[in-house]
């Protein structure tokens, strides 16, 4: 079932730097938001002259230069080559990601995008809503494994000029870049509401070959998504990443995705530190064991990562 509705946060006027966009701009990003041909990964058709059509007065160029600002601002992002746009936030905010069976015609619709780059945003963005909210029930379903085993990037990452801030005080391997750094846009406040239809047809993807499990590498360090998780949960993610690692070892874990083992790592070390603060001393004691300088519960799991 075709998308027929946008929903639109109100809060999204709390945000400085949607305020801080032209007029005209924003008026585009509504529009991609509303336009018909946004899919359920978040991704539309992106015909400048066409867009201009849809506005009196309006020209290719006039839509081309207030794209431009959308993805200097990491509101979207564009591949010209493809003639695609995405609206980066939308995963974030549609509620595509509670329902199981929107979830199928999502993994489909990413399974379509022609255009690499915006493959590569929209499965850094799954990943990281994948640790932000790990509650969702799109992680029960088995499709959404290509997306988080996919060769994730964030928007920063593949746009030319955009660069990061280096995260202070963080350096284990390839120092990594917070995808919230400081002076750099960090608006996800647009949202739009899809309709939900009990009837649509889910499909069934092509099978793909799984990937062989293997020892953590020797280079291997936290990406951008671990760096922004560990940064608004208040952990300590030189010394979480050295315990994961330590414990890699100590246990010759193999798996086919690393980088998903620590976000499952972090998530658990947030929900183990919450339980860990209502337990007795004695208690605590006894459910946890030294690795290296700090205290680790047995129970700290990498899960499976298929």
């Amino acid at each position: 079932m075709a998308r027929d509705r946008a929903n639109i946060f109100t809060d999204i006027w709390a945000d400085q730097d949607w305020r801080e966009l032209s007029v005209t701009a924003q008026h585009l990003y509504l529009l991609m938001l509303t336009h018909g041909t946004l899919n359920y990964a978040g991704v539309m058709d992106w015909h400048p002259g066409r867009l201009a059509a849809m506005s009196d007065g309006r020209a290719a160029a006039d839509v081309e230069r207030d794209g431009a600002e959308l993805e200097a601002g990491g509101f979207v992002l564009i591949d010209t080559d493809t003639g695609e746009g995405l609206v980066r936030s939308f995963l974030k905010h549609d509620g595509v990601l509670k329902q199981p069976k929107i979830v199928v015609s999502m993994t489909n619709a990413f399974a379509s995008v022609a255009s690499k780059k915006i493959r590569q945003v929209i499965a850094f963005e799954v990943q990281k809503l994948q640790v932000q909210q790990p509650e969702l029930r799109a992680w029960e379903v088995k499709q959404v494994r290509t997306i988080l085993e996919f060769a994730a990037a964030s928007i920063h990452e593949v746009t030319p000029g955009l660069a990061l801030a280096v995260t202070p005080g963080f350096t284990p391997g390839v120092t990594p870049n917070g995808d919230q750094a400081q002076g750099l846009p960090t608006t996800t406040a647009t949202t739009t509401a899809t309709s939900i239809s009990n009837e649509i047809d889910i499909g069934e993807p092509p099978k793909q070959k799984r990937k062989p499990e293997h020892p953590i590498p020797a280079d291997w360090s936290p990406n951008e998504s671990a760096v922004l998780f560990a940064q608004q949960n208040g952990l300590d993610l030189r010394h979480e990443a050295g315990q994961f690692v330590a414990h890699a070892h100590s246990k010759e874990r193999r798996l086919r995705n690393w980088d998903a083992g620590f976000r499952t790592w972090l998530g658990n070390a947030v929900k183990w530190r919450a339980e860990n603060r209502r337990l007795t001393p004695t208690e605590r004691a006894a459910q946890t064991v030294s690795i290296g300088r700090a205290p680790l519960a047995t129970d700290l799991q990498l899960g499976e990562i298929a």
